[in-house]
């Protein structure tokens, strides 16, 4: 940095070192910024291991085609994750993340809500998750098919204690008459089914039935088919 001080008429320029103070300040900023490009890099790898590993399985999916994708090395992924295992585990680690910070906690606010109504925004979140995550389903999906330790880290991990959150409001739903009785098992998957399907069958929707079920108007619409063939007896209906 350079001063200029008058003198005698003249201009004198002297260096002036940066104070320890603006040193340090620099430093955090360099390393903040660093941090943060290492985050927005790390969550772009994994948004692409996610759409890989949906695509084409664990075991199809190539580490190389997802640094490609993110825009980053296969170096890179390795210091990140270590092994393709992990970065699946990683993977689906962030997925159910998302899943709880889109989905399940904005229902922390609507504790003042009728039991009906929070259901009604849940069912509308996880439609629009669905919608926006395919991937979620598709994985679900392929490790199920395969099964093994992937698929038994996941059930115990995420899947079963989120089921196990759901049970006791579908059961109180269904004991005031809200929804049909049947047995909670059979109710929950035919409700996640109802609303995933369409979302993982986009482009066969759309080739057979000209049906784009991307679009906003569209992934509103499922969910209130959805709430409409849960609830009969409480129709929504769709505004005019």
């Amino acid at each position: 940095m350079e001063r200029t001080i008058p003198k005698d008429k003249d201009n004198v320029t002297i260096d002036v070192e940066p104070s320890g103070a603006s040193k340090n300040v620099a430093r955090s900023n360099s390393r903040q910024l660093s941090q943060a490009r290492a985050e927005e890099t790390r969550s772009r790898i994994l948004q692409c291991a996610r759409e890989a590993f949906a695509a084409h399985g664990f075991t199809a999916a190539n580490v190389r085609d997802i640094a490609r994708a993110a825009g980053t090395t296969h170096s890179m992924i390795t210091y990140h994750f270590g092994s393709k295992d992990e970065l699946w585990r990683e993977s689906v680690r962030d997925m159910f993340a998302l899943l709880q910070r889109t989905v399940i906690n904005p229902a922390q606010a609507e504790l003042g809500l009728s039991a009906e109504d929070r259901f009604r925004n849940l069912l509308r979140r996880y439609t629009r998750y669905s919608a926006e995550h395919p991937e979620h389903a598709r994985i679900t999906v392929s490790e199920t098919i395969v099964g093994g330790d992937r698929l038994e880290w996941m059930v115990e991990e995420f899947v079963k204690p989120g089921h196990e959150a759901s049970m006791g409001q579908l059961s109180f739903l269904m004991d005031c008459g809200a929804l049909p009785q049947m047995p909670l098992p059979s109710l929950f998957y035919a409700m996640v089914g109802m609303i995933q399907l369409p979302f993982v069958l986009q482009k066969e929707a759309k080739l057979a039935m000209g049906y784009d079920f991307m679009s906003d108007e569209a992934i509103d619409a499922h969910a209130d088919a959805v709430l409409n063939l849960l609830m009969p007896s409480r129709r929504v209906t769709p505004p005019s």
